[in-house]
């Protein structure tokens, strides 16, 4: 095993946003970071903060639109001392640059521009033998620590398909002898009910909640206002904090459980040992 995390998020600014703090927390305790990204990035906004507070908003098409969050991705990753890994799955729609309007992908459509052919989006990745196989052999090459992914409760269709790719990889890694845990991280979207707000363990931020914001602030087109201090996803740490009886925290549940200790047999590795030390 490595000291080391290894994170799949499905769009820019996911992992940041769910697991800023842990990453730069465990960054500074001498961990390597594996930044997995999931979809190619062809949608999305690009949002611009305006001098009186407002926030501007337009539409690219999937070449631009691609390149700009990957750059921003790159920002993020060089910050934790690593490059991120793009599995380049496209997402499920694209902005075509005529108003705002996104067509879908579906079976048989013109690929947009940028996007290769027999690549299974993200929606079906996780049915897809080689896209499973691809990430486990990563899984296995990199034996991280932990793995941290999405969960499958979800409100973001593109979030519970990356959940399922990662997941489903993982168990293949696990049959071929990977030892390392999996953990899925919890998002706060109370429209699915309670049970996607429950949590079985935590990571405490507090000290790295300024740090965190700051990662989540190199996606630019699509956090113009993270870095204010009333911030949204600010708060959201900060609630999650409250809940677990700290300052700042990223809450997970447990897929499974790391099967190794360390070179002496006595003690689980720092990331571990807080995940286990906070499981309720």
């Amino acid at each position: 095993m490595n000291r080391s995390i290894m994170v799949v998020g499905a769009h820019a600014d996911d992992i940041e946003l769910e697991t800023g703090g842990t990453l730069a927390k465990y960054r500074d305790a001498d961990y390597t970071v594996v930044y997995v990204m999931a979809t190619n990035n062809m949608s999305g906004s690009v949002s611009e903060l305006l001098g009186d507070g407002s926030v501007r908003t337009t539409r690219e098409t999937t070449a631009p639109m691609m390149a700009r969050r990957k750059r921003e991705c790159d920002d993020a990753a060089r910050a934790l001392g690593t490059t991120p890994i793009h599995l380049d799955h496209p997402q499920r729609h694209y902005y075509g640059g005529v108003g705002n309007e996104a067509p879908e992908l579906r079976y048989g459509c013109a690929l947009p521009a940028g996007v290769p052919e027999n690549v299974p989006t993200i929606l079906t990745a996780a049915e897809d033998p080689a896209s499973v196989t691809r990430l486990a052999n990563l899984i296995l090459e990199k034996e991280p620590e932990c793995v941290l992914t999405h969960g499958v409760s979800q409100m973001n269709i593109e979030h519970f398909a990356t959940s399922l790719l990662t997941t489903k990889s993982y168990w293949q890694a696990v049959e071929a002898g990977y030892r390392g845990a999996l953990l899925h991280w919890r998002e706060t979207h109370t429209r699915l009910g309670e049970f996607n707000c429950r949590w079985d363990t935590f990571v405490d931020c507090t000290r790295y909640l300024d740090r965190k914001m700051e990662l989540v602030s190199l996606h630019r087109c699509q956090m113009p206002k993270a870095h204010l201090p009333d911030s949204g996803h600010r708060e959201i740490s900060v609630n999650w904090g409250q809940a677990c009886g700290c300052g700042a925290a990223e809450t997970f549940t447990w897929v499974r459980h790391a099967d190794y200790r360390d070179v002496n047999g006595l003690t689980y590795w720092p990331l571990t040992l807080e995940l286990i030390q906070n499981t309720r």
